[in-house]
């Protein structure tokens, strides 16, 4: 190749110097009818633009299907929105599913903070590990089932919204319902070396 086609050859090594179309992230445009996740609210469709886009005050209008509707300044919405996860980001998903969870050394309050944090930020992967952890402590319970232990309401209650968004999330990402991806996921976490 060239160094007009994106890598220059030299003593037997490659350097690019300029990535191709398909080393880019796709760009958010923020068009309405774009489907957008925004970190703990989830999937969502921007459904009005308001101002143009060298006015301060532009806004997205986003609405989500459980009928919330936000608005967002246009800067706002650029560093709080991101697409949905595609290929890429649903195999480090799966990845994380059938990881093995660390040890649970930590502080209640500490691993609450953690969990609460990952879900805040939305992302598919930190929703992942919340996942996995929450399953793997349902299944720690279960199998004490004489034990009066108990997860934390707070800790379940985040882990059960994490498993809502991630589902979510990967139905639309591949185009089945919030049922069939539920299933996924613990397909994945089952399918876990570790087991």
């Amino acid at each position: 190749m060239s160094p007009t086609q994106g890598s220059h050859e030299s003593a037997g090594t490659r350097l690019r110097l300029v990535p191709t179309l398909d080393d880019c992230a796709p760009v958010l445009t923020l068009t309405v009818g774009d489907t957008v996740v925004y970190a703990s609210h989830g999937i969502g469709c921007i459904e009005a633009r308001l101002g143009g886009d060298e006015d301060v005050r532009a806004q997205v209008v986003l609405t989500f299907e459980s009928g919330l509707r936000v608005t967002l300044p246009v800067a706002r919405a650029r560093s709080a929105l991101r697409l949905p996860s595609g290929e890429l980001e649903l195999e480090d998903v799966r990845q994380t599913l059938r990881s093995s969870s660390g040890p649970r050394i930590e502080p209640w309050a500490k691993r609450f903070r953690t969990m609460r944090d990952k879900v805040a930020a939305g992302e598919a992967t930190s929703l992942a590990e919340v996942v996995r952890d929450g399953l793997t402590r349902e299944r720690e319970l279960a199998e004490r089932a004489g034990d009066r232990a108990n997860v934390a309401t707070s800790e379940r209650g985040l882990y059960l919204q994490a498993r809502k968004l991630l589902g979510a999330e990967i139905a639309f990402s591949r185009g089945t319902d919030a049922a069939e991806a539920d299933v996924w996921i613990v397909e994945q976490f089952d399918g876990q070396a570790h087991r």
